[in-house]
């Protein structure tokens, strides 16, 4: 048997040679070392696959490699041809098999690989949101993990500090609403592998479950913040008079407004109507399912409120030819973004003395407010095109009910305009110090 003393006492020769164990086993194979004339000093494993076929397999070079890691490698290989494995075969096999794993682990996609697909995914779908949700991660999630790490290779506690982060500021929803968009990714993930959609993007993501399953949402109340008779008509007079000391955009007033006349359509469903969904003539603005959150056509009639507003709107903006009745300033041929409204709302708030209150809440402040005045349930829903869950309603009832929405359009519009007389005449001097003497103009 070959020893290290041996070994080390081995000198070189003019050409190289081999030195091998001395055993008695037949058929696996031996451990040798081959003497270079240069003096260095080889562990190799010899077997034969046939008679004067010798097969040589290098191990590595002395003493880098000691004795006991050379014998031990030896063993792996004489196990194999005692299973009648071919130890060369069985090595290139394990090498293109290792190959394949990093060349596959090299293309496998990172996290922020992940969120643009998803993204797209989104984009394609027709999710109005995509955008906005994509920022969300951004500037939330992005700065407190490695975007670079393979997305396979993420768990629950990587998003953990993220999440955690609005909670403690107090926002519970803006935690959940992050998590709901990270589970939505994920799940993505999991079924993008075998979707023939991407099979051309040479990107895939191995994921085999969905770490965000395991963090809990957060407890959340209810929103039930409408605003009174009085916000409301406080909020709409200033958006058509108030200009001394509440700097906001034109087309940022008429969107407020409208939210209102338009009987609570959703703020994105409102800065995404186009002028060639208008129909001034049949007096009806379609909110297409591109824009529509469920998905659905929704046909909303105009009062003369409404109508006096988008004229007017068309009148002062004619010279842009954008096809949206609300634009981006940047670029017209894009509608207003949603956050032209909040930041809208901060702005009022902070001159006003009125509640703190957000855009979605007009929804909630239409419908609480509207039943008040006795518009029915129904036609509250019909109005607001919220989605009928009954079976007769999703499949076979595709009534339009244009003239019950107009029914209840028109009784919210004369509640609105009646006491937003009564304001001009009544409560501006008490308590809207400002332009007294334009009280009656």
């Amino acid at each position: 048997m070959l020893t290290v003393k041996e070994i080390k006492g081995l000198q070189p020769k003019k050409s190289p040679y081999y030195v091998w164990d001395k055993t008695g086993e037949r058929g696996k194979g031996r451990l040798g070392v081959q003497v270079m004339p240069s003096g260095s000093i080889n562990f190799k494993f010899r077997y034969f696959k046939g008679p004067n076929n010798a097969q040589f397999i290098p191990l590595g070079k002395f003493p880098g490699m000691t004795l006991s890691q050379a014998r031990d490698l030896c063993k792996e290989y004489s196990d194999l041809l005692s299973q009648g494995i071919d130890p060369k075969t069985e090595r290139k096999k394990q090498a293109e098999e290792k190959a394949k794993e990093e060349r596959e682990q090299k293309e496998l996609g990172t996290f922020e690989q992940l969120i643009n697909f998803h993204t797209q995914h989104k984009k394609d779908k027709g999710n109005r949101s995509y955008q906005d949700e994509y920022q969300k991660i951004v500037a939330n999630v992005f700065p407190y993990v490695d975007i670079n790490k393979k997305a396979k290779d993420f768990e629950a506690e990587d998003f953990l500090d993220a999440l955690a982060i609005p909670i403690d500021q107090g926002y519970d929803s803006k935690s959940n609403k992050i998590r709901s968009i990270l589970h939505a990714a994920f799940n993505f993930a999991l079924e993008y592998d075998n979707d023939p959609k991407y099979r051309n993007r040479g990107a895939k993501f191995g994921i085999k479950s969905n770490p965000i399953s395991n963090i809990p949402t957060q407890s959340e109340k209810v929103g039930n913040h409408y605003l009174s008779w009085k916000e409301v008509i406080h909020l709409l007079y200033d958006m058509e008079h108030r200009y001394d000391d509440l700097n906001l955009a034109y087309q940022t007033r008429q969107v407020l407004r409208l939210c209102f006349y338009l009987g609570g359509q959703r703020p994105h469903e409102v800065v995404t109507i186009k002028w060639a969904n208008i129909n001034f003539a049949q007096r009806t603005v379609l909110i297409t399912e591109a824009f529509q959150k469920t998905k659905k056509n929704h046909m909303v009639p105009l009062t003369e409120s409404a109508i006096k507003i988008l004229e007017e709107i068309r009148e002062q903006t004619s010279s842009t030819n954008s096809p949206f009745v609300f634009y981006k300033k940047t670029n017209t041929d894009e509608h207003m973004p949603t956050n032209t409204i909040a930041q809208a709302l901060i702005t009022y708030k902070k001159v006003t003395k009125v509640r703190s209150f957000v855009a979605r809440d007009f929804r909630r402040t239409v419908k609480t407010l509207g039943g008040e005045i006795k518009i029915s349930k129904e036609y509250r829903d019909r109005i607001q095109g919220h989605a009928i869950n009954d079976v007769s309603g999703r499949h076979y009832d595709m009534y339009e009910y244009i003239d019950e929405k107009r029914s209840g359009l028109e009784k919210w519009e004369e509640a609105l305009n009646s006491r937003l007389e009564d304001y001009k005449l009544i409560y501006f001097e008490k308590e809207l110090p400002w332009k007294k003497e334009n009280l009656t103009s």
